[in-house]
């Protein structure tokens, strides 16, 4: 993931379960964590010695058996109703999580212990915990990888499954779905809404497809700028290459 920031230690409540862990902020300014979580020697010695029993507790006290990585996603409180809104679009699509859309464990609440030294409120901080998808955004693909017919296929699977679901995504944007092994992954359904009964999501789908489209055309440019000698045209006008000035002329470059 990009833009890894160390944020130092959260203390988070879980249900039953209280820890401290280390956090690194990513995406940038959002309030989205990768958290490493401390080892539990009783789920351990659960796993080796009553396997059976483990896919049963797991279900009713998650806290106990997280992965050792998480994402968490604290609530925004300029954005409460999104942060509602997220996790209601989470539980409708219990279906397809852990394939299509990550695993929600559960909510939490947070407190930084850093932080709360320059706050007025102690109080702990909403928050949700995630599966952390090992996988690549559509953003950050190499553009011949986003031209693929099959992952074309992969986005109009996930889309129809989202359909079926009665959801729309809200915010089709690459940096929203991940490509994992052979198919996609969705996140961030902050802005999720029900879909009409009377349509599809074709309307996203299209608006994904022409961002790819966008990106091709992008690059294609781009390489053509670098086979072609000589001035280009940019929207009528000739434009000359840095490295095509006379070392002592100017910086400009419209003839």
């Amino acid at each position: 993931m990009e833009d890894d920031e160390d944020c130092g230690t959260k203390d988070i409540q879980f249900g039953f379960r209280r820890f401290r862990a280390p956090a690194k902020r990513i995406y940038g300014n959002r309030n989205v964590f990768l958290l490493d979580v401390p080892p539990n020697p009783i789920a351990s010695w659960l796993l080796f010695w009553m396997p059976q029993l483990v896919r049963w507790l797991q279900r009713l006290l998650p806290e106990w058996f997280l992965p050792t990585t998480v994402i968490l996603k604290e609530r925004n409180p300029t954005k409460a109703d999104s942060y509602e809104n997220e996790i209601d679009t989470y539980l409708h699509l219990r279906s397809l999580q852990g394939t299509h859309i990550p695993r929600l464990f559960g909510e939490v609440t947070v407190s930084d212990p850093h932080a709360q030294k320059y706050q007025i409120s102690k109080r702990p901080t909403p928050a949700i915990l995630l599966e952390n998808i090992e996988g690549v955004s559509l953003y950050n693909l190499p553009t011949e990888e986003l031209g693929n017919p099959r992952l074309l296929e992969e986005l109009e699977d996930i889309y129809n499954l989202l359909t079926e679901k009665g959801v729309v995504h809200g915010d089709p944007k690459l940096h929203n779905f991940l490509r994992v092994d052979k198919r996609i992954v969705a996140i961030d359904f902050e802005l999720s809404y029900p879909l009409p009964s009377d349509i599809t999501n074709e309307h996203e789908l299209e608006d994904l497809k022409s961002e790819i489209k966008e990106r091709e055309e992008q690059a294609q440019e781009a390489k053509l700028e670098r086979l072609v000698p000589g001035p280009v045209i940019v929207n009528g006008l000739r434009v000359r290459r840095r490295t095509d000035l006379p070392r002592s002329g100017t910086t400009t470059y419209n003839e």
